[in-house]
């Protein structure tokens, strides 16, 4: 049986969306926003929007075909009018081993703009996919908000971030927005129960945590993985505000963060699933994560009688 094409959005919780992308694809938007749903997803979601306002039979039929060259080129990340960035790639990873998805950089920026005053190679548009941006306003987003801000017909720029608040508010101002359905943050692990014990307690009291991970074989790349991933479903069941028997330890212990901390922490949990891929053992991973959610909420607290002070003043 033939692999589906983008399998990652070939299941029915998607057909809503492409159904938006096929309507919105008669007038791209020049800045396209996808959040929610795991990185796979929104990259196969972001490649789908890039075959439907290039694909040659999609002006036609409303949608892209999947099946021509265009298509099959734009889901291989293999065509010429295609580019991807990525902020969590180093300048040094970058120059060593170049790939389809490149780093996001100044220097990269500028090739960029300087791209961008060609035709794109198709009759379509040139689609520009951004990942791992932060809230960080550096050189390099400078001068991709001045990009953004340029009008051009020809031109298609797609931001993929879990939630957008972890990225800077003038690129989300500048920006058409969807949403993924959202992992299902219902789901128990219940083999992880114990170590979402833990790291609540630590994250509560500071204690506890780091004895547990220094026991010999305590916690495997695989596990840490699950844990980072409940982590992320209770902060998505916070800022949803989904009501559920199946909460987590965790959701005490995080749900007094602002909407501005729970982003930050996301952002941390990426970090620490890169460290993950890229050797950190795990008991290092979870436990440099740990501290940093430790302290933040340790300044969440300390802040939170004066913020309540000024304002009854």
């Amino acid at each position: 049986m033939t692999a589906p094409m983008l399998p990652a959005i070939a299941v029915p919780a998607f057909d809503r969306l492409k159904d938006a992308l096929n309507r919105l694809g008669a007038a791209p938007p020049q800045v396209l926003l996808l959040e929610g749903g795991s990185e796979a997803q929104r990259r196969d979601m972001a490649l789908y929007w890039a075959a439907r306002i290039n694909c040659p039979q999609a002006p036609h039929s409303g949608a892209p075909c999947l099946a021509c060259p265009v298509c099959l080129q734009i889901a291989a990340g293999e065509h010429l009018d295609l580019a991807a960035y990525d902020g969590r790639i180093s300048n040094r990873e970058d120059e060593e081993n170049p790939g389809p998805v490149r780093a996001f950089n100044m220097e990269r920026v500028r090739e960029l703009k300087s791209r961008l005053r060609d035709a794109p190679h198709g009759n379509g548009r040139r689609v520009v996919l951004l990942m791992g941006l932060s809230l960080t306003r550096d050189e390099a987003a400078n001068a991709l908000l001045k990009a953004l801000e340029e009008p051009s017909a020809t031109t298609a720029f797609v931001l993929l971030a879990p939630q957008r608040e972890q990225l800077l508010p003038t690129l989300v101002s500048r920006s058409f927005c969807l949403t993924l359905p959202w992992p299902d943050s219902r789901a128990a692990d219940d083999a992880m129960r114990p170590w979402e014990e833990k790291l609540a307690h630590f994250l509560l009291t500071g204690q506890g945590l780091l004895d547990a991970l220094a026991a010999k074989g305590a916690l495997d790349a695989a596990q840490a993985g699950r844990l980072l991933l409940c982590c992320q479903k209770s902060i998505n069941r916070i800022l949803s505000e989904v009501i559920t028997d199946n909460t987590s330890p965790l959701d005490p212990a995080l749900e007094n963060l602002s909407a501005q901390d729970l982003a930050l922490v996301c952002q941390w949990l990426t970090e620490a699933q890169d460290a993950l891929q890229y050797g950190l053992t795990p008991a290092r991973a979870v436990e440099a994560l740990a501290a940093r959610i430790y302290v933040l909420r340790l300044r969440s607290v300390r802040t939170e009688p004066r913020a309540a002070t000024a304002a009854r003043n």
